[in-house]
């Protein structure tokens, strides 16, 4: 009989340690969802820095322009989605004219304003269908999806803006455009030609645009 009547007694108290264990548990729980969400939140931020950390590598300092490896890589996506889609686009070169008599005349600091200063009238048109880069030096590149009368207008007007822009170092720019369809899309090609062009430029008296 003494068994039976403490058997209520017994039952009372695995019920109290049962609803104590999924308390505890419920705990544990909340405690891990805590650390979890805190993790997540401190991964989230880490890869935010890291984001940031790479758009900055891809930034030139002087210019503020996309250094020659990140510009390529945006050429690169833009040609790929014109080809697809059956659009034109082309590729702009930029060279500063007579930039190592600006140096030797007007002093190295002169010669950093001016670079400045052409980025920032190449940095305006910057836009979805629009990249600009550093091409190296005094070289600037800009892949543009448009139609050619498009390109070459963009081309002038960085060719006009330049020469009143920097009249204070007589500053002027020479200018190779070349579009991607006549070169099969191929972004080797299309950039040789801007070279090309921009030479002919260069050759032809400078201050000027050449399309290919």
């Amino acid at each position: 009989m003494g068994p039976a009547a403490g058997q209520p007694e017994d039952k009372h108290m695995d019920r109290e340690r049962l609803e104590a264990g999924i308390e505890g548990i419920r705990h544990l729980l909340s405690h891990l969802h805590g650390e979890v969400t805190t993790l997540e939140e401190s991964y989230s931020q880490v890869l935010l820095v890291l984001r940031r950390l790479e758009s900055a590598c891809d930034i030139d300092d002087l210019t503020k322009l996309l250094r020659r490896k990140a510009f390529f890589g945006k050429w690169n996506a833009l040609l790929d989605e014109c080809r697809k889609l059956g659009e034109s686009c082309g590729m702009i070169l930029v060279d500063i004219d007579h930039f190592k008599k600006i140096n030797d005349t007007l002093g190295h600091p002169a010669g950093d304003e001016v670079i400045k200063r052409v980025s920032g009238i190449l940095k305006k048109f910057e836009s979805p269908a629009c990249a600009v880069g550093r091409y190296g030096g005094e070289e600037f590149a800009m892949a543009v999806r448009g139609s050619e009368a498009e390109i070459l207008g963009i081309a002038e007007l960085v060719r006009k803006t330049t020469e009143q822009d920097c009249a204070e170092w007589k500053c002027t720019v020479s200018v190779g455009v070349a579009a991607a369809a006549v070169t099969g899309y191929d972004a080797d090609k299309t950039l040789k030609s801007a070279d090309e062009a921009l030479y002919s430029a260069k050759n032809g008296g400078r201050n000027q645009v050449v399309y290919a």
